[in-house]
């Protein structure tokens, strides 16, 4: 991501990279209720640009690529922050994208949603096209979103973190990177899967800056996350968990399901199980709390092999007969998995200093945990898993 690594070495004159000419604008809507008044044509007059660094106040999904963290601001674009000595990440600009939520990567290109739209923005060249119409779903999406804005709630950051896809190296560029929880995007190798309410929506991207639609999938549940793995997608809805085979990427089929109660529900999956968290709260509204694990051996009929009640479990990574979850305000657990089918009863460490602990990410290459709170983002070094070692934080405005 050359542009971005520039950046940082250029933060000096980093207002230079504002004046790039991306799209025609008019006065950008920072006030939810404002957008609701406003047409589509004059939502897509709004300016997307890279600007200077600013600071963080309201992050929502984050999204790990190489060196680079990309971390969406809810509703406003994107920070960008280098990484390469995580011990010392570096606040360096601001790709300011009207009605942004989710955000995932090829090579040199960020996929984003602005608004109704899914736009694209190469960091090397600066050009960015879009796709018109890409979330029929946009007016639910907006009311959601507004209520949530207006209730404190973090819109986008309620469960889970997936995997890198053919990701070949710190070096490499070619590749998707890794992203943050209830992810709506994913990316993997030359298709790119875009949630939209009901709908699966799968998009070639061999030219990532010129996404075409090659299907759209109809479902009967409203759906949140996608999880890439192994061949197949795990898409966590309100009601279960979903399995699609991805043998024909652009022609996604149906497996199987796993039902549970009505929660939101980020998942994740390592070897033969799928780790699901079901919380109370925000816009699923319901009273239980707990973590699910899945036997999914037999991929066509997945069954529950276990429960653990949780206080408010949220987004959670599975690495090495490790669980890092992040339970509310009880901040960041680590359990043992020893047995696969259940938790340990013991922890094997926990950070309850994280207020509204909601993801966790593993980064790349690299033994080191990015953990997202109410008042910052921290890292740390998981060389030891039962002394995990907090080695920077970037702080969260209030």
């Amino acid at each position: 991501m050359l542009i971005i690594l520039n950046l940082y070495k250029m933060r000096k004159t980093i207002l230079f990279f504002s004046t790039i000419a991306l799209l025609g604008c008019m006065q950008s809507c920072e006030n939810n209720d404002a957008v609701a008044f406003k047409s589509k044509d004059e939502l897509r007059q709004n300016k997307i640009e890279l600007q200077a660094a600013r600071s963080l106040k309201r992050p929502g999904k984050i999204y790990v690529k190489d060196d680079v963290i990309l971390i969406n601001e809810q509703g406003k674009g994107i920070h960008i922050v280098h990484n390469a000595d995580p011990s010392a990440p570096k606040n360096v600009g601001f790709v300011k994208i009207p009605g942004n939520i989710d955000v995932a990567v090829k090579g040199d290109v960020i996929f984003a949603d602005n608004y109704m739209d899914l736009v694209t923005l190469n960091t090397k060249t600066g050009q960015v096209s879009r796709v018109k119409g890409a979330f029929k779903e946009f007016e639910r999406e907006r009311r959601e979103f507004a209520k949530l804005a207006a209730q404190g709630e973090s819109f986008g950051m309620r469960g889970t973190q997936f995997q890198a896809v053919n990701h070949s190296g710190p070096s490499s560029s070619a590749g998707p990177g890794t992203g943050g929880s209830m992810a709506r995007f994913a990316v993997v190798d030359n298709t790119l899967y875009v949630l939209d309410g009901n709908k699966l929506k799968v998009y070639d991207v061999t030219d990532p800056e010129s996404p075409m639609i090659q299907n759209t999938v109809q479902m009967d549940f409203t759906v949140e996350t996608v999880f890439p793995h192994k061949g197949k997608l795990f898409i966590g809805g309100t009601e279960g968990m979903y399995i699609y085979d991805g043998a024909d990427p652009m022609n996604p089929k149906f497996i199987s399901q796993f039902e549970h109660a009505i929660a939101c529900d980020p998942v994740v999956v390592e070897g033969d199980f799928a780790y699901v968290t079901l919380r109370s709260g925000g816009p699923c509204n319901r009273s239980i709390n707990q973590l699910d694990i899945v036997d999914i051996s037999d991929i066509k009929a997945p069954k529950l092999v276990s429960n653990t009640q949780m206080s408010n479990p949220r987004g959670l990574s599975v690495q090495d007969d490790i669980l890092y979850l992040c339970d509310g305000n009880q901040g960041l657990k680590v359990f043992g998995l020893e047995d696969k089918k259940k938790v340990s009863k013991q922890l094997k460490y926990a950070d309850h200093s994280i207020r509204s602990a909601y993801d966790v990410i593993p980064l790349p290459n690299m033994p080191i945990l990015l953990v997202v709170g109410r008042d910052g983002i921290y890292q740390y070094d998981a060389i030891d898993p039962e002394n995990l070692v907090r080695i920077s934080e970037i702080n969260i405005e209030a």
